[in-house]
């Protein structure tokens, strides 16, 4: 008894043209992969300065909304992060002891031709204590 179906059908692997829209496909996405990943992971460590300055500061004894900012300037330039500046973060009052925290930026990255990725970060936290 034959393994085959119906007159002359064989088995058959992908294509060379599939081969090279598989590869096509991969390096359009790993291009945005490398392009835009610094980005997360930039965003991603200025969210664990504002967890960490929410934590340690106390607003009252700080300075309040401008020790607040310049806490979160000195660790953003220890972490060598040069595309957000303390005028980027929005302080608002609360309450006399509490403040809200806010960034919200854009990044523009190029990715080839005249292709650009906009990506969107906003991030809030309350610094101070209840």
């Amino acid at each position: 008894m034959s393994m085959t179906t119906g007159c002359g059908a064989r088995q058959r692997g992908a294509g060379f043209l599939l081969l090279i829209v598989l590869i096509g496909l991969a390096s359009f996405f790993g291009t945005i992969a490398l392009k835009v990943g610094p980005l997360y992971l930039n965003f991603w460590t200025v969210r664990s300065i504002m967890e960490e300055s929410a934590q340690q500061l106390n607003p009252t004894q700080d300075g309040g909304a401008r020790g607040i900012v310049m806490a979160i300037e000195k660790r953003l330039y220890v972490n060598s992060i040069d595309n957000i500046k303390g005028s980027d973060f929005s302080v608002e009052r609360v309450d006399d002891r509490r403040f809200q925290v806010g960034l919200e930026y854009e990044e523009r990255v190029h990715l080839f031709f005249n292709v650009d990725a906009i990506v969107s970060f906003n991030h809030q936290i309350e610094v101070g204590s209840e």
